[in-house]
């Protein structure tokens, strides 16, 4: 099987032939990155039920529901596992090469024509059709090649992408946490609210005020109808740009002048007044006075 060509078959699946919600379309891209990472495109392979959980950031009835769907739809085969024992199997069905074509394919098809037209690409993986697939073990997935209904780009954001973001800089989402996060996710586009979490690891927010930072920015972008990547780094932009503005106002002060004695390190000095003759000649007699004062005691001691 083509991987390229499997997800162009898949765009236009969900174009022209049936809708495929959020937790549905991260599912399946998951399955299908993980299948042509692992070369098994064209066989069934094992996948534990946790690893979709922390990629698809669903609930376990998430899960459930959205993997019965993608059965329904026709897009992936999936056997049940046992608990602790072995991983629920899985095998993606082939999309291209039908013969119906798009966008020349009626858009309406019913959901019954859609369940059985995709008889001609194989038969429902059975316990004993192939060789079975030794389970291994998920590290990780290509991201580059994970996306949303939001984003079509081979670049897009998953659900799971957030999580592990979140899950790198402040440890696993708790169970208040989570919700919230799942919130954000069904408000907005995977990218905005992996953006936001980026925006609080460039400010170096700590986990003890990880859900109330976000909580603000979420909150203000919503408040400002901001609901796509390219306007929320508009408005962080303009954020920070604001921010450094407020930081280099400062407020001017008056230019204080010393006066010249404090400046050259001298004392200041009274200032003299000018005695009259009747004063200079009083304090004359009083000198002349304390003078033969001081010969006379002398006099008397010698």
């Amino acid at each position: 099987m083509d991987y390229f060509k499997q997800r162009r078959a898949y765009r236009n699946f969900k174009m022209y032939e049936a809708s495929v919600s959020n937790g549905q379309n991260n599912l399946y891209r998951e399955l299908l990155d993980y299948a042509n990472d692992e070369g098994k495109l064209d066989v069934q392979f094992r996948m534990k039920n946790s690893a979709l959980l922390s990629l698809t950031g669903l609930s376990e009835p998430g899960l459930d529901k959205a993997r019965n769907s993608l059965v329904q739809l026709g897009l992936i085969k999936y056997i049940k596992g046992k608990k602790n024992v072995k991983p629920p199997e899985y095998r993606v069905v082939k999309l291209y090469g039908r013969s119906t074509g798009y966008p020349t394919s009626n858009p309406t098809t019913n959901e019954k024509s859609r369940s059985t037209g995709l008889d001609g690409v194989g038969q429902p993986v059975g316990q004993g059709g192939g060789q079975p697939v030794g389970h291994k073990e998920l590290t990780s997935t290509d991201l580059d090649l994970t996306g949303t209904d939001h984003d079509e780009d081979d670049a897009g954001v998953t659900r799971g992408d957030v999580i592990d973001k979140w899950t790198n800089l402040w440890g696993f989402p708790n169970a208040i946490a989570r919700p919230e996060i799942d919130e954000w996710l069904d408000a907005l586009p995977a990218d905005v609210v992996d953006f936001a979490i980026t925006i609080a690891g460039e400010h170096q927010v700590k986990a003890t005020g990880s859900l109330k930072y976000m909580r603000a920015v979420i909150e203000g972008w919503q408040k400002r109808d901001i609901s796509t990547l390219d306007q929320a780094k508009k408005a962080a932009e303009e954020h920070d740009k604001r921010m450094k503005s407020e930081r280099g106002a400062k407020p001017t002060r008056a230019k204080e002048t010393l006066p010249d004695w404090a400046q050259s390190g001298a004392t200041p000095t009274a200032p003299r007044t000018k005695l009259t003759p009747e004063q200079q000649a009083e304090i004359s007699a009083r000198i002349a006075r304390l003078q033969q004062n001081g010969k006379t005691e002398q006099e008397a001691t010698t």
